[in-house]
Formats: structure tokens, sequence, C-alpha cells
């Protein structure tokens, strides 16, 4: 299995974050200011929750505690390496908004702004952190028996 990477991750934000930020730079320089899109935070707090829920779920059938069809088990630690991914491309998005609209406080509708971005990257880099644990509950400790279920007893 493909795993996230904190590394990849922070050069995932880092990438968005200043490519954002430089077309939102251009665009205000043209008098265009683009809003992040309110229903951002949501989106990616839902995101969030699914993946908790989901993720537990694995990690009691990984212990034993609960059955579980392994692909489903497999589809979720995929989803966990994507949620990471998005997290972390997300917290850089957030935060770039967040920085191009710093010296356009003075309006409310610019702050209205700076918080629905700032959500939007505490949610996301939320997503990043659960995202990374539910990847952990996803691994399979190593068996001596092949044959047993992930979690049996011997």
């Amino acid at each position: 299995m493909i795993k996230a990477r904190p590394l990849p991750m922070l050069a995932t934000a880092a990438s968005v974050f200043v490519v954002l930020l430089l077309v939102l730079r251009v665009l205000q320089g043209n008098g265009v200011v683009v809003p992040p899109p309110p229903i951002l935070p949501v989106l990616v707090g839902a995101f969030l929750v699914v993946l908790l829920v989901l993720g537990w779920r694995v990690r009691g059938y990984v212990s034993g505690k609960s059955s579980m069809d392994p692909i489903a088990a497999s589809r979720v630690a995929a989803l966990a390496v994507s949620g990471a991914f998005v997290g972390a491309a997300m917290t850089g998005a957030g935060l770039a908004q967040v920085v191009a609209l710093l010296d356009q406080l003075g309006a409310a509708a610019a702050r209205a702004d700076v918080v629905v971005g700032s959500v939007t990257a505490l949610l996301a880099a939320g997503l990043a952190v659960i995202a990374l644990v539910v990847q952990r509950w996803c691994e399979v400790p190593d068996d001596d028996d092949p044959a047993s279920p992930p979690g049996a007893t011997t």
C-alpha cells in the first residue's frame, strides 16, 4: 500500500499556497476578487467526519473486534491517503485565501472571506492529521500464520 508521508504533504500544501496566492494576487491586481466558497469548510469537515467513522470501523476490524470486508478496509486505507493530500492541498488553499485578503480587512466582505479561509485551513489541517491516523489504523500487524484473519488470536 502506498502511504502518505508528512514531507510530501507539506510540499503539496506549500505548492498550492504559492500557486494560488500568485493567482489571487494577479486577479486582485486586475480588480477581481475571488471569494472562497462558503460551502468549502462544510465539505472538508464532512470528509473529515466520514473518514474518521470509516477508519474507526477498520480499526475494530484490524483488532479483531468486528467483521468487515477486507476490500472495504483497503478502500478506507486508500481514502485515508487521498484525504491526507486533499487536506494538505486545502490547507494551502485556505491559507492563500487568508494571506491574499490581509491587506483588505477594512471591508466586511473581506473579513467574512478571511473567516471562511481560516476555517477551511483549520479543518483541512485536521483532515490531514486524521487521515494519517486512519492510515495507521488500517495497517495490519505482521502475522506468523498467514491463514489467520487480521486481529485473530491463536
